[in-house]
């Protein structure tokens, strides 16, 4: 199921989809500042290939998932990097990008991580990459505590061992402008730029991330 948005500024027309389906964390206890609205009528498309063969988007490959399709460039952002440097989001163009917000306390956001984990291992040779960017404001629960947030995600990272990218939004400048009501909001980008669809909620699954990423045209199997 998709809502479709076209508009050209992404902070005008972002909405979460509160669904039962998708599992969550509220960003912030007592908030309820967020868009809350309804899945439209699931599209089906036959998916097709470009004569240079680049895979089209099929929404027939989400039949099933709930998403929002927004169809909207990206907001560029330039972060800290966990491993050190920083990570401009426009410089990832060429490559499909599964922009995840989170926060080491959400269950969710916890439980989808090992998912990360494999779809980055398997695929990152291969024009897709994983962004786990971490809000000081939603790690520190509405305060503002950025070197706090940085520990939390380093002590929490280094003991799970994961090796995708993780970016710390110390000034929460990312966030003001991707925000959801709940954790996780995985955002899918095309190797274009674009921003094509908006995941509330946790992936259950290595498949569905796969999912994802091939109706954004990336070329994996």
């Amino acid at each position: 199921m998709l809502i479709r948005i076209r508009a050209k500024k992404l902070a005008a027309f972002i909405l979460f989809l509160l669904l039962a389906a998708a599992p969550g964390c509220t960003a912030f206890p007592g908030d309820d500042t967020g868009v809350s609205t309804s899945p439209g009528q699931e599209q089906e498309n036959k998916e097709t290939q470009n004569p240079d063969g680049s895979r089209e988007k099929d929404p027939k490959l989400l039949e099933g998932y709930y998403y929002l399709e927004l169809n909207a460039p990206i907001v560029d952002f330039e972060l800290e990097s966990l491993n050190g440097g920083t990570v401009k989001l426009s410089e990832l163009k060429g490559q499909v990008v599964i922009l995840n917000f989170w926060a080491t306390w959400c269950p969710p956001c916890r439980e989808e991580m090992p998912h990360f984990q494999e779809f980055y291992e398997r695929y990152k040779a291969k024009g897709v990459t994983v962004l786990a960017v971490n809000p000081n404001i939603v790690e520190n629960n509405g305060f503002d505590d950025s070197e706090g947030a940085k520990r939390k995600v380093r002590d929490f990272i280094g003991q799970e061992g994961y090796t995708f990218p993780v970016l710390f939004d110390s000034d929460n400048s990312a966030w003001a402008v991707y925000q959801q009501r709940g954790i996780p909001a995985n955002y899918v980008i095309d190797a274009d730029g674009m921003i094509r669809y908006l995941k509330p909620g946790a992936f259950l699954s290595l498949e569905e991330i796969v999912a994802f990423a091939k109706a954004a045209g990336a070329k994996i199997d």
